[in-house]
């Protein structure tokens, strides 16, 4: 099933717990203790994605007022992403890639 993780390499947080936490403010240990996995550095990028692609702006916005700089929306959303990803596994793409 979609979980809306595009990899088992990202980390996820919803964006009610970004808004209602605020949780690009909090201190290291109190982010971990919140969302599981460590702060990441304002300087780190960070990505952005939903499911369509227009929360993960807002996300964004919660991480650039908290001083994040290096920040990526992707604007396709786990959507465009999940469906590239079942053409990709179909029998349509050639040895290369192309479809």
């Amino acid at each position: 099933a979609d979980t809306g993780k595009i990899s088992p390499n990202t980390q996820t947080l919803p964006l009610s717990l970004i808004s209602q936490k605020n949780v690009f403010a909090m201190d290291e240990e109190e982010f971990e203790e919140n969302c599981g996995f460590p702060k990441p550095s304002p300087d780190e990028t960070l990505v952005f994605s939903c499911r369509s692609g227009v929360r993960s702006v807002n996300a964004a916005q919660f991480a650039a007022m908290n001083g994040y700089t290096q920040l990526v929306n992707y604007k396709g959303g786990a959507n465009e992403w999940f469906s590239w990803a079942d053409i990709c596994k179909s029998d349509t793409v050639d040895e290369y890639g192309i479809v």
